[in-house]
């Protein structure tokens, strides 16, 4: 749990570049990113040890609006920019350093008991949708407010409702990991 925690924190403090321990520590007390994600690592945590989740999910809820299913699988690396709204369903399954800003929802679809699959470094803007059983590949890009219904490849940007292709190869899988 602390390596994933640990990679989570890096990646919310990265555009604040702290310099030192107490910098860091700082930021980690006041950031409300590094909150959600702190909260939301316990919970899972909570669950996979068949603990109680009830009171970091009610915290994750009272304060950020976050709903996470205690079945989802999110790898490290997660950031949380602006951490409001977010619905996470159970099933959902997330990858390494994604990119998930205020009131995205990843929901199941009607009769189908499993949630979206998101593939590494994926960015999903402000109230961005991923409905039913949807795979998003590696590097994509969901562009604010676009609702998904069918599959996004790998390195393409997908914009609109209902999202569609707009860019097969948007050039995020040069950037350096």
């Amino acid at each position: 749990m602390f390596e994933t925690l640990k990679a989570d924190l890096r990646r919310n403090l990265q555009d604040y570049r702290p310099t030192g321990l107490f910098r860091t520590v700082a930021l980690c007390l006041t950031l409300n990113s590094a909150h959600a994600v702190i909260l939301l690592r316990f919970q899972l945590w909570c669950a996979r040890h068949r603990l109680p989740t009830f009171v970091p999910a009610k915290i994750l809820f009272w304060f950020f609006k976050i709903e996470v299913s205690k079945h989802a699988a999110i790898g490290p690396g997660l950031r949380l920019p602006h951490p409001m709204g977010i619905i996470i369903a159970p099933g959902t399954v997330i990858g390494r350093n994604c990119d998930l800003y205020a009131d995205v929802r990843m929901v199941l679809s009607h009769g189908n008991p499993k949630g979206p699959v998101v593939g590494d470094h994926v960015f999903l803007g402000d109230g961005a949708k991923i409905v039913g059983r949807v795979a998003v590949g590696d590097h994509a890009v969901i562009g604010v407010s676009s609702v998904v219904t069918k599959d996004v490849p790998a390195c393409a940007t997908a914009v609109g409702v209902p999202a569609k292709v707009i860019n097969p190869q948007n050039g995020r899988n040069l950037e350096s990991d």
